[in-house]
């Protein structure tokens, strides 16, 4: 599955005999798969797929009533069961039938299989509701292994990539309502035809232009629809124009004095090529717009080379917002590192989006089927890192009571990121410029050494030419890593994004919270620009998104935005002075504060303090504040 999202691999077994429960644990564990059977089973397996399974988190329920609140209780907290292998009969109790029907209530999504042992019945004549058949599946007992073990892989990537698809979709959605706002606020009549010549998308004063709603205009054939354009529209009749207007320094204008007939009404008429991201003509931009009325040839162009640009273009680092020469430069080298596989290595303040940086990079790269694994260097306890990167066998040290799959083979086949790799421990940091030289890795108490094709990314915050001349970080490391680096900007130095970005996270939040606001306020926005924004992108995200909760208003206003942005406003400059506040109320504040903008990552904020984790943890302890 290849997502920004993280995968889902839940799966329940829902069966009154507890010995069916067992052959799952044992056909579902992460361990080398056992030489295929037969060739129906070897038919299934893919190459790939032969040498071990994934992590399954598996759940049990004995009967329906069980599996019932299993799938309702994931569904509350937003960790829903992606396949379900439920037993026809389960005495005493609802049968499978009757569970599969209450589950479709709160669940339409889950991938169902039916299990039975009775073999002379067919599917049909065992679920006689046809609405039960969605998603659903049928086997028959005894299993074969390998096509238990196929299935539940099939279901669980089917099921996570429907999920992200429906996200994709509901982004999307969301885009094309704000850009179809755009489009009839232009004033313009604004139309666009597939290559056939059907209409796909006709703005309100393109439909008021012609005289039909567009979906009236969908269902028009295109050589109709050319019939009607000339029947609303002629040809303008020059000797009548030149009679009514006057070219008058470079602009058409319409002379006061009488004339007969009906006024005329002159539009300027542009037809566009529109091209998908790989430059290739999927259809065409067809805009009207009157030009009766004071209109200049030169900056009619520009609109519509402006327009041109804006429909044409492929948005192909989604989710990146700025226009500032600093994140043009950032979008440069992304394109280039997106074409090759370079090492790249991004720098940037805390909060800036070295991550989101990473999975766009990947996402428009020759890997973007493959998986994008991200690991935090700063937020894993150094005992454990190594066997968060490589994954360790069972029995390897204290606790480790089964196999478990590090980011590197997670990542097998995609790109992974090493975010924070400036606290990457030192011992470590040579185990790993191993594995980026001969491209395999060896699990924490394994011997086998297992080879991995990968591209590698890292990011920091910090300035790791120093932790080199510091003997902190490996030179050889970081001349890896650092191959093709890209600085991101701080938010100070590219303000004029500020305005783009606040509105994007305005709608954002808006639409999540529900409400309907518009705009923001100039008192606002001159808030927003003037805050220096030490958390970045990050620490502006958060604000809007608390201004969005307070405001009640139409418009967001000066006062919903936190405090800390116009302290004068906030101290009340035109009032007496504040009460002076006790020293233990300014720390917590301070610490409350801290969290925030480091959205509580504990590590960033206690280096933003200037003291260490175990003191920042107490202290929070102290104050009520501590989180998990």
């Amino acid at each position: 599955m290849k997502s920004e999202h993280h995968e889902n691999n839940r799966v329940l077994i829902v069966d009154d005999q507890p010995e069916i429960h067992d052959d799952f644990k044992e056909m579902l564990s992460p361990r080398l798969a056992q030489a295929v059977e037969d060739n129906l089973a070897a038919a299934f397996m893919r190459e790939e797929e032969e040498a071990w399974l994934p992590e399954f988190e598996l759940l049990h329920a004995s009967n329906g009533e069980q599996a019932y609140e299993i799938i309702q209780t994931g569904k509350k907290s937003n960790r829903p069961i992606a396949v379900a292998y439920i037993d026809i009969r389960m005495p005493p109790g609802i049968d499978g039938i009757e569970t599969i029907r209450r589950v479709r209530k709160i669940d339409r999504d889950v991938e169902i299989v039916m299990m039975t042992a009775y073999t002379d019945k067919a599917l049909p004549e065992i679920v006689h509701d046809m609405e039960l058949l969605h998603k659903l599946l049928y086997i028959r007992k005894p299993f074969v292994h390998e096509e238990i073990q196929q299935i539940t892989l099939s279901l669980v990537g089917k099921w996570n990539i429907e999920r992200e698809l429906a996200e994709k979709q509901r982004q999307l959605t969301s885009s094309h309502r704000r850009l179809e706002a755009v489009l009839n606020a232009t004033g313009d009549a604004i139309a666009l035809h597939d290559s056939a010549g059907h209409l796909v998308f006709a703005n309100q004063a393109y439909e008021k232009l012609l005289g039909l709603k567009e979906s009236e205009l969908k269902k028009i054939p295109p050589h109709t629809l050319t019939a009607h354009y000339q029947e609303r529209f002629r040809e303008p009749d020059l000797r009548d124009v030149e009679g009514r207007f006057l070219l008058d320094s470079g602009n058409l204008v319409e002379t006061t004095g009488a004339s007969q007939g009906p006024p005329q009404r002159l539009f300027y008429r542009s037809t566009v090529p529109v091209h998908n991201g790989h430059r290739e003509e999927i259809g065409h931009l067809v805009l009207y717009r009157d030009v009766s009325k004071e209109i200049e040839a030169e900056q009619m162009r520009a609109e519509v080379l402006r327009l041109r640009t804006e429909l044409e273009t492929t948005h192909s680092f989604a989710g990146m917002v700025g226009t500032s020469p600093g994140m043009q430069q950032v979008y440069a080298l992304m394109q280039q590192a997106a074409e090759g596989e370079i090492a790249v290595f991004i720098r940037g303040e805390s909060g800036t989006g070295k991550e989101l940086v990473a999975k766009s990079i990947h996402h428009n790269s020759s890997r973007k089927q493959g998986p994008f694994v991200a690991l935090n260097c700063a937020a894993i306890p150094e005992t454990l890192i190594e066997s968060e990167l490589f994954g360790h066998e069972r029995g390897a040290f204290t606790g480790a009571e089964g196999r478990r799959i590090g980011a590197f083979e997670r990542a097998n086949g995609g790109t992974i990121l090493l975010d924070e790799i400036g606290d990457m421990p030192y011992v470590l940091q040579g185990k790993l410029l191993r594995v980026l030289q001969e491209r395999e890795i060896q699990r924490v108490g394994g011997t086998a050494l297992i080879p991995v094709d990968i591209r590698v990314m890292t990011a920091t915050n910090k300035d790791l030419e120093r932790l080199v001349e510091k003997d902190a970080f490996r030179q050889d490391l970081f001349y890896r890593v650092a191959a093709f680096p890209i600085a991101i900007p701080p938010l100070r130095d590219r303000r004029e994004d500020v305005p783009l970005l606040a509105r994007h996270f305005l709608d954002k939040h808006a639409e999540r919270a529900g409400k309907s606001i518009s705009g923001i306020s100039t008192a606002a926005l001159r808030l927003l620009l003037q805050y220096d924004w030490p958390g970045n992108v990050r620490e502006l995200e958060n604000a809007i998104e608390r201004a969005v909760l307070l405001e009640a208003d139409a418009v967001l206003q000066a006062g919903s935005l936190p405090p800390q942005l116009s302290p004068v406003v906030a101290a009340g400059s035109n009032r007496s002075p504040p009460a002076i506040l006790p020293l233990v109320e300014v720390e917590r504040q301070a610490l409350a504060h801290a969290l925030e903008v480091a959205d509580n990552n504990v590590t960033q904020a206690a280096q933003a303090l200037g003291i260490n984790r175990s003191t920042l943890h107490r202290k929070l302890k102290k104050y009520n504040l501590a989180r998990d």
